[in-house]
């Protein structure tokens, strides 16, 4: 019984020595189609195209075309900016057109979300399809910040 558990001991330490032993390298060698490395070209290029924007959600407070209609725009989205601060507004002049979109989300429920607390202020807001600048990166904090400012 001493034989087989010492033999078994023996066996066991030198099966955990083999696992430590880290003195030999491999080669790791990989093989692809070269489509794969088009696709990932094709990636980049399309990615540097786009600015920094991707497609996304705002919410559209102002669309006018009247003659007075930049100075409105401009007005709207000061008192946009006095209520919201931390949400970008933004001037965009599609001729004849003069709107104003906030926001930059990434989702529809998100965009949905402003819009709701935005119709008191701005009932002719409407949700709207966009190329969006990218979102900040932010801390745990500041986003249940913007969580509490939405869910008022």
């Amino acid at each position: 019984m001493k034989r087989i558990l010492f033999i078994l001991c023996m066996v066991l330490s030198f099966g955990a020595m083999a696992q430590i032993d880290t003195t030999q390298y491999g080669v790791i060698t990989i093989t692809q189609d070269s489509r794969i490395q088009e696709l990932l070209n094709t990636h980049k290029a399309l990615a540097k195209e786009q600015n920094g924007t991707m497609s996304g959600w705002r919410v559209q407070i102002y669309n006018s075309s009247g003659t007075n209609s930049r100075t409105e725009a401009q007005n709207k989205r000061k008192l946009f900016l006095s209520k919201y601060p931390d949400i970008g507004a933004y001037l965009i002049y599609q001729p004849p057109f003069f709107k104003i979109r906030v926001g930059d989300f990434r989702t529809k429920d998100e965009a949905y979300a402003l819009y709701k607390k935005l119709l008191v202020d701005f009932p002719v807001s409407y949700l709207i399809t966009d190329k969006i600048n990218f979102p900040a990166l932010q801390s745990e904090e500041e986003l249940s910040d913007l969580d509490k400012l939405l869910q008022e």
